[in-house]
């Protein structure tokens, strides 16, 4: 008895242990889709999805940051890509007559790859592919699989990099500027700037201001699709350039700085100084306006813009001045020199306004302009014109903001270029809210 006892109870314990082990076997994960990672950097990364063998009808994939992924269901991703393809729809609606069918893929297409370029260093991503019905919702169960990118790395900044500068060919409104860095090999930044911006910065506020102001400009771009970075403002060995619209009789400073690719520099700025002469008129002409108005752009920049053209319409003059004042006395300091031109349209040129000083008067609702301006042609004009506002509601003036078409350094105002969409692909990571 004892061994039949002792039998039962070998084989009870077996039994145990089985049943043991079975329940802590995982649950063999069902794939629908294969997930492949490659050439992981520190943005970058290379993602190929095949749907599996039987998988049959529409399904989508996208990466999402981890912490993100690891809080939804496979029911609420079906949900992100749905919401996802109804922005795509409605930002091109008017443009294209999308549909569901346009942006989601088919199984039968096979793999499915792209290469993001847009990711944040040291972030852990998770890539999810999941079956969709007609309607975008789930079907089945997704597949996922996580990544992290490198840490961003950058060179030693050399503490004792030096700069020889010189500047040739000064013109009115141009000069070449040549930049020789000690260390070939460092990469640093170089660039003009009016001497009266920066004379009082510090080297540590300039270089701040520098790296702040890369920044927004990758900011700025980002938003039209371009991926911009650290390395594309930053030059390495001789440099050398002809900036052709400078101010006549204007003090520039030519500033270097050792820089890395993630924006740290060593401190020590270098500065090189030169000036553009004097544009002398060669001739003097007066222009007869028949026709002038006044662009209000007041609200949306601060200004406003003096459009004025003669009878015949063979030349057209744009005077921009910084100001919410219509009246007062304005020169060349005052004026947006990127929106004050003088255009000749018998030459097809368009000039930029070397000096000027003109006076606005008021007088009801008529507004009255008169002085002078230099074009680079190196002609002087000589000009006088009137301008009637409309009045509207009992006196009260109304001029109609019109946006410029293009300011420069304007930032993007329209919620909807934050997700600017690649129509081919157009995926964009949870809501960092940037394509890749």
């Amino acid at each position: 008895m004892k061994k039949v006892f002792y039998l039962f109870a070998v084989v009870a314990l077996v039994a145990s242990l089985a049943s043991c082990n079975k329940k802590d076997e995982p649950t063999p994960e069902v794939v629908n889709f294969k997930i492949e990672v490659s050439d992981v950097t520190a943005k970058s990364v290379h993602i190929a999805v095949t749907p599996a063998e039987g998988v049959t009808g529409v399904w989508y994939w996208d990466i999402i940051e981890a912490s993100e992924a690891a809080k939804m269901t496979d029911a609420q991703i079906g949900e992100y890509f749905k919401e996802y393809f109804d922005e795509v729809i409605e930002y091109y609606a008017g443009y294209y007559d999308l549909t569901y069918e346009d942006l989601w893929l088919n199984a039968e297409d096979g793999m499915d790859e792209y290469d993001y370029t847009k990711l944040e260093p040291n972030t852990e991503y998770t890539v999810v592919a999941i079956s969709l019905d007609k309607n975008c919702a789930a079907v089945g169960t997704s597949n996922r699989k996580n990544f992290k990118t490198l840490e961003e790395k950058e060179d030693p900044v050399p503490a004792d990099m030096t700069f020889q500068i010189a500047a040739s060919n000064i013109t009115y409104s141009s000069a070449t500027v040549t930049v020789n860095p000690s260390n070939t090999t460092a990469t640093y930044f170089w660039n003009v700037f009016e001497t009266a911006a920066i004379a009082d910065m510090s080297d540590a506020d300039l270089c701040a201001a520098i790296k702040q102001n890369i920044e927004y400009t990758i900011e700025y771009y980002a938003y039209f699709g371009y991926d911009l970075s650290y390395e594309d403002f930053l030059s390495k060995g001789q440099a050398s350039n002809e900036f052709d619209e400078l101010d006549s009789k204007t003090a520039y400073t030519v500033v270097a700085v050792a820089m890395g690719t993630l924006g740290t520099t060593n401190g020590a700025v270098a500065r090189y100084n030169f000036a553009t002469p004097e544009l002398v008129p060669e001739s003097e002409e007066t222009l007869a306006f028949t026709d002038a108005v006044i662009k209000d752009y007041r609200d949306y920049d601060g200004s406003f813009m003096i459009v004025a053209a003669p009878a015949d319409t063979s030349v057209l003059v744009a005077l921009t001045p910084f100001s919410e004042e219509l009246i007062g006395t304005f020169k060349k300091a005052d004026l947006d020199l990127d929106y004050s031109k003088y255009y000749d349209y018998n030459a097809q040129k368009s000039y930029a306004i070397a000096d000027a000083e003109f006076v606005g008067t008021q007088n009801g609702n008529v507004y009255s302009y008169a002085g002078w301006f230099v074009a680079t042609n190196k002609v002087k004009y000589n000009f006088t014109f009137n301008v009637t506002v409309e009045e509207e509601n009992g006196g009260e003036q109304q001029t109609a903001p019109v946006k410029k078409a293009a300011l420069k350094n304007a930032p993007a105002n329209d919620a909807k270029l934050i997700k600017k969409v690649n129509l081919e692909k157009g995926k964009f990571v949870s809501e960092k809210a940037f394509t890749r």
